[in-house]
């Protein structure tokens, strides 16, 4: 199965609010149309305009990834549908506020397995549940995000130690390049 027929089978499943990041794809669109039990879904960084206009917010610009807690408050959102290329250079920020926001599940998908297993390693700070779907084309992380929490001096120390990772990767890319 490719990854596009698989998360429109998980959008035919979703209730309540959605948000898209980085979805382009006309296929997972139309499941939002069609999918009666949604009632919002708001679409980051998505440069499609045929969207409907009673059910679809599609924001053509960059939202700060800082003001989503700010935008969305917590736990008011049902479903995350992500890619993965998308938020790379944003995962220390994404991650604590998508699991204040967040209320259900979260779905990340990409071509490569390396962003995801490091999406998931993140994300297993604040929960177990989470599982790797191999698809045809690619991979998809399903998150359960029911019963987490947000904690604010653990979320700091990870933020540090988030920074800290991301430097010595620069270091290590910089020394063997």
């Amino acid at each position: 199965m490719k990854i596009n027929s698989t998360l429109v089978k998980y959008v035919k499943n979703m209730s309540g609010s959605v948000i898209g990041v980085g979805i382009n794809d006309e296929d997972i669109l139309n499941a939002f149309n069609k999918n009666s039990k949604i009632k919002s879904v708001d679409l980051l960084q998505s440069f499609n305009n045929k969207i409907d206009s009673n059910k679809l917010f599609g924001f053509n610009k960059r939202i700060s990834v800082k003001s989503l807690r700010k935008k969305y408050k917590k736990k008011r959102i049902d479903y995350m549908l992500v890619n993965a290329n998308t938020v790379e250079k944003y995962l220390k920020h994404f991650i604590k506020d998508s699991i204040y926001i967040n209320n259900d599940k979260i779905y990340y998908f990409s071509k490569t397995k390396n962003i995801l297993n490091l999406i998931a390693k993140r994300y297993s700070r604040y929960t177990k549940d989470y599982e790797i779907i191999k698809c045809d084309d690619g991979f998809i992380l399903k998150i359960n995000t029911k019963n987490t929490k947000n904690k604010f001096i653990l979320d700091k120390l990870y933020y540090i130690s988030d920074t800290l990772y991301n430097v010595s990767d620069m270091i290590s890319n910089f020394l063997i390049n």
